[in-house]
């Protein structure tokens, strides 16, 4: 089981070709903020591997992002939105 308040990501993976995050108008810079302030982690219900993520921008935006947690505590950011 992940500690989430010792979790720190060590890669980031984003499919910029399907780009999600632009759709939500949020950059890939921002969710990738999220992950290192204080934030929620709730496990998704239909994929093992994938996660929501509540948190903030540096900037305070507060947004909801759709993770999948790979091995070696690599994050593939999915999607998000604002909240």
């Amino acid at each position: 089981m992940v500690n989430w308040r010792r979790f720190i990501p060590l890669d980031f993976e984003y499919d910029f070709e399907t780009d999600e995050l632009a759709d939500h108008g949020i950059t890939y810079e921002e969710a990738v903020e999220c992950f290192f302030s204080s934030f929620q982690v709730i496990r998704n219900k239909s994929y093992r591997d994938r996660y929501q993520l509540i948190g903030r921008t540096i900037g305070g935006r507060r947004l909801k992002i759709i993770f999948q947690l790979k091995r070696n505590d690599v994050v593939r950011i999915i999607t998000g939105w604002q909240i």
